[in-house]
């Protein structure tokens, strides 16, 4: 098969810009270190939407492009697999990873770490493209690998910080526990099936079954809910909000948190041929879509409200892959990508305008005079996170909804739930940031005098690129449907949109309309009335802060396993190394004593090494 170049651009531009930056620039010029990595975007942006262009048509490939490493009789293969699915990810991820690449030259401009910072994030960006349009898990994982290890640097970039370097180990550890499932699931089916690309395990395991198939759709679900924060290993999400702007935007627009869901959709056959399990997984991303959106409503930080909308609109995805939409799950996917990377770009202006490293919305509001195009941007992606018609949002919420009636008042009552809270979170955020009393009037309980300013245009222009992608991206949700579905590949064709349905939308629109409604009373109607509510209520404040006590059990887990692992490490440490070494000693002694010839003297040494040199030249000569 004829390999485009546009395959081969997703990994040599990359790969060359790394090392033109890393030993060109960087010693040279490391405040230029971007220039050859904003190329790269661009170069990787333009092959993605040739790729997702030329499978719309119906193209598609998985294929070999070379042996990657020989182990015994099996080869790793370096492969790539374009479909719909996998194209139009990449095409999301290619361009709003470069819009945010961007916004971030002037972000970290003045940043003594502004070249460390750039060869990482893009490294990040490469690994996330890498595993997009990977053939086998094997290389998926790699990828995968990478993704999790740029993101521990990234997080923990601000090394000065020991909250950035707790969050950075905390995701880091978190992670492992999903790593270790998925590389446990990959030596089964290499086990069963003796290969690992996608192809070959889909059709063999329709012929043949496994007997442990069950157990790998489980391990790949645990791997897919560690890297994407579904309950109840979210936690490490909302706390890696220590690290750059730059760094969250695209962990929660296009790359990390994403991950996991594209898993749960790269392997939904063999997902969906494993009883219960779909089930499983739409009733954790319930629970995860609730019990975040309601963890959202509480907060003050505007990168942690950020952070739990993420973290329930991940389980919006996996009820909808649960309830076998696939299509409307990936499409939520990518449309989330677009607004979510809005609203973290936007804090970060209003962080930049406030002249601090974080925003609360405590300290901030009436920014709409001096912020008016923040103010415009963020609306944009405010009413698309909320599912308003006809912005990017609503089409694939509504496909979302739509699952969820299909599958019973369950499930309904979970979207409309989430939905709804969704709404109320980002418009309060909106209201209280944008239309709050200002600092100078002292609505909430820290409020601070500052003059605020907008970002320079550098980091305006990304914001202002993608928030129209915000608004007008759903005109291209029928074309991404059909994208979503097309292909050479068979299993591609399930991948179907929902049709349209009045129900659906009403309810849909209800719901965000009760939660915008229940903002503008909380925060407009009644302004002061969240931080009365936390003076008069410090428990229930202490519980929200915790994650309703959910924090305080993983710690207590965390720490009784750690003293678990300290008393097996002692047990093999004490009785059994050390008896091994102390039972050993006295044969040893008693060896070496055998093995002594004389007292210890050095003339009898001398004397016997001369005799058996004389007796091996005098066996040497006969």
């Amino acid at each position: 098969m004829r390999v485009p170049l546009s395959v081969y651009l997703l990994f040599l531009a990359p790969t060359a810009a790394l090392a033109f930056a890393f030993f060109l620039f960087r010693p040279w010029w490391p405040r230029g270190t971007h220039w050859p990595i904003l190329a790269s975007c661009a170069v990787v942006s333009a092959a993605s939407i040739d790729l997702a262009a030329k499978a719309y048509t119906g193209w598609g490939m998985d294929a070999p492009l070379g042996v990657w490493m020989a182990i015994g009789n099996w080869d790793v293969y370096f492969g790539v697999r374009i479909d719909g699915v996998g194209s139009a990810v990449l095409a999301m991820v290619a361009v709003v990873g470069a819009l945010i690449h961007v916004y971030a030259v002037g972000y970290m401009r003045e940043d003594p770490g502004f070249s460390r910072f750039f060869l990482c994030f893009h490294l990040f960006y490469l690994a996330m493209i890498g595993m997009l349009v990977s053939n086998n898990f094997v290389q998926f994982y790699l990828f995968w690998e990478g993704v999790g290890l740029c993101s521990y640097l990234l997080i923990g970039f601000w090394t000065h910080k020991p909250a950035a370097r707790g969050a950075a180990l905390q995701a880091f550890v978190v992670n492992r526990v999903g790593d270790l499932a998925f590389l446990i699931a990959i030596l089964i089916l290499l086990k069963s099936y003796g290969d690992t690309r996608f192809k070959h395990v889909f059709e063999q395991m329709a012929y043949q079954g496994a007997p442990l198939l069950g157990l790998v759709g489980l391990l790949l679900f645990v791997a897919a809910a560690s890297k994407s924060a579904q309950f109840p290993l979210y936690f490490w999400l909302p706390d890696a909000m220590e690290g750059p702007t730059p760094v969250s935007a695209l962990m929660h627009a296009a790359t990390m948190v994403t991950a996991g869901i594209f898993l749960l959709a790269r392997s939904w056959p063999l997902i969906s041929f494993i009883p219960d399990l779909p089930w499983l997984i739409a009733a954790v991303g319930a629970v995860t879509a609730v019990f975040a959106g309601a963890l959202a409503c509480f907060q003050t930080d505007l990168k942690r409200i950020l952070a739990y909308s993420t973290v329930s609109h991940l389980g919006l995805m996996a009820l909808a892959l649960g309830l076998g939409r696939v299509g409307a799950a990936v499409l939520h996917l990518i449309m989330h990508g677009f607004f979510k990377a809005v609203l973290f770009l936007c804090a970060g202006n209003i962080a930049h305008g406030l002249g601090k490293s974080a925003a609360d919305i405590s300290e901030v509001g009436g920014l709409r005079r001096s912020m008016p195009f923040t103010l415009a941007c963020f609306a944009a992606a405010a009413v698309s996170l909320a599912g308003v018609w006809p912005f990017a949002g609503f089409f694939s919420k509504d496909g979302i909804i739509e699952a969820a009636f299909d599958g019973g008042p369950v499930w309904t009552a979970f979207a409309l739930a989430a939905a709804s809270l969704g709404a109320f979170y980002i418009s309060r955020m909106l209201f209280l940031v944008f239309f709050g009393p200002c600092a100078e009037q002292g609505a909430g309980p820290e409020r601070k005098p500052g003059h605020p300013h907008e970002a320079p245009a550098q980091m305006g222009m990304p914001v202002a690129f993608l928030a129209m992608l915000a608004l007008f991206a759903g005109l291209l949700a029928p074309g991404i449907g059909r994208l979503l579905a097309s292909g050479a590949l068979p299993e591609a064709e399930s991948l179907v949109l929902a049709h349209f349905s009045w129900t659906v939308f009403a309810a849909g629109t209800a719901a965000a309309g009760l939660g915008f409604a229940a903002a503008y009373y909380l925060t407009m109607v009644r302004p002061g009335w969240d931080w009365e509510w936390r003076r008069g209520h410090p428990g229930l404040e202490s519980l929200v802060r915790s994650d309703l006590g959910w924090r305080k059990v993983v710690s207590a887990v965390a720490a009784l396993g750690w003293r678990l692992a300290e008393w097996v490490g002692g047990a093999l440490d004490h009785r059994t190394l050390d008896g091994l070494i102390e039972s050993s000693a006295p044969a040893t002694v008693s060896v070496g004593g055998a093995l002594s010839l004389k007292g210890g003297r050095l003339n009898d040494y001398l004397w016997w090494i001369l005799a058996g040199t004389a007796a091996l030249l005098g066996v040497a000569l006969c």
